[in-house]
């Protein structure tokens, strides 16, 4: 299975982190948001604070895993 592919069987509708192999300044870029679908090689990702969806081509994702942070914070007691 392609990439895309098992991205969307397993994550789409969770928040998840992208990470790619586009190097910024000694980074590797991130695109954070929910995973909405992945099709023809593209993952699409919304992120919270843009009002328009990020479409990422494939080929350029090193990972990508369910952000799970937020969560295990509120999961902690207080």
């Amino acid at each position: 299975m392609a990439l895309t592919d098992e991205a969307v069987k397993y994550l789409k509708g969770k928040h998840v982190v992208v990470v790619t192999s586009v190097e910024s300044e000694g980074y590797l870029q991130e695109v954070a948001g929910v995973l909405l679908d992945g099709t023809d090689g593209c993952l699409v990702v919304q992120q919270e604070e843009e009002s328009s969806p990020t479409i990422i081509n494939a080929s350029f994702v090193a990972w990508i895993y369910e952000d799970m942070g937020e969560e295990k914070e509120d999961d902690q007691p207080a």
